[in-house]
């Protein structure tokens, strides 16, 4: 039977221009490449070289099949190669998503490049609510999940770390008549006014916290005829519909209009959690160790300079 080692030889011989030189560049002697070629030609029933001259040239059946061979070997080994890369994870996709309320700012742009020049990879961004994105990562639609607790179902299933804790402000227009003196405000003090964003009733996330804020301190938020649950709601405040509490990462999305007031309130923080798959995927659990890692120093580095600013 003929093998891919006899097909290897036969394409040194003609690219070498001959039994000598492919001896050589192969490291086996002369006559053992000559009886390879010999019990290949006895194998597929015709001749592959036209020995009658001194110089030994392929016959048309010997050109036919060393052309073919040549394509094929070299399309076999690009596939080789690129299975090797999948194997190691590089030019994979990696799909991630979000929530519409954590923002893509500096910090989560840095690191996804850093993750695409370590390991190869490209990412592809969604935004998804956070209970879709534990669906969607259990049946393998995306590989990482950032939420913003709380969310209606548990997290025991998927993997799950905390990545920040930052504090929530009241996105107001810049001359709202109650708030525009104002330098702090506290959660109570917005009863009277009306939010843009309500609680959706199956699922957690920024507008169910903000909504919690103000239940824990007596009252349930009076929302507009006119609301969203998604970054919009920015816009219904710079139209002056009412106002909402939002994470602090929202300032890099404000409009010019809306203004962002400090909460004073120990309650008055929302963290961001990063979920992915319980499974063995090398380049997940990579991914997700580095973006942990990454935001392990900031923190590190934001408390530092906390520490200097004191002293």
């Amino acid at each position: 039977m003929w093998t891919f080692k006899q097909f290897n030889y036969l394409i040194t011989i003609v690219e070498t221009g001959g039994f000598i030189a492919a001896s050589e560049k192969l490291f086996i002697a002369q006559s053992a490449l000559s009886r390879q070629i010999k019990n290949l030609e006895e194998e597929i029933g015709f001749e592959i070289f036209d020995r009658s001259e001194k110089k030994i040239r392929l016959t048309p059946a010997g050109e036919a099949l060393y052309k073919s061979l040549k394509t094929n070997i070299d399309h076999l080994k690009s596939s080789i190669v690129s299975a090797q890369s999948i194997s190691r994870g590089e030019g994979r996709i990696i799909k991630i998503a979000h929530s519409s309320s954590i923002v893509l700012d500096q910090n989560k742009l840095e690191i996804f490049e850093q993750l695409c020049d370590t390991h190869l990879i490209d990412i592809e961004m969604n935004t998804l609510s956070s209970e879709l994105q534990l669906e969607y990562l259990l049946n393998g639609t995306i590989d990482l999940g950032f939420i913003r607790p709380p969310i209606y179902h548990n997290l025991n299933d998927v993997n799950s770390i905390s990545l920040y804790t930052a504090p929530l402000y009241v996105a107001a227009h810049i001359l709202d008549p109650f708030l525009r003196e104002k330098e702090s405000v506290t959660i109570r003090e917005l009863e009277p006014l009306s939010f843009v964003s309500v609680p959706h009733k199956a699922r957690g996330g920024l507008s169910y916290l903000a909504a919690n804020l103000c239940l824990v301190n007596g009252f349930s938020p009076k929302r507009t005829r006119i609301y969203s649950r998604k970054r919009s709601q920015l816009e219904l405040v710079a139209n002056g519909f009412g106002v909402c509490i939002v994470p602090e990462e929202f300032k890099v999305i404000l409009p010019n209009n809306v203004r962002l007031i400090p909460i004073h309130d120990e309650n008055a923080l929302s963290e961001v959690r990063l979920i992915w798959k319980k499974d063995e995927d090398p380049i997940i659990n990579m991914c997700a160790d580095a973006i942990y890692a990454y935001y392990n120093t900031k923190q590190m580095n934001f408390e530092e300079l906390t520490e200097l600013k004191i002293k």
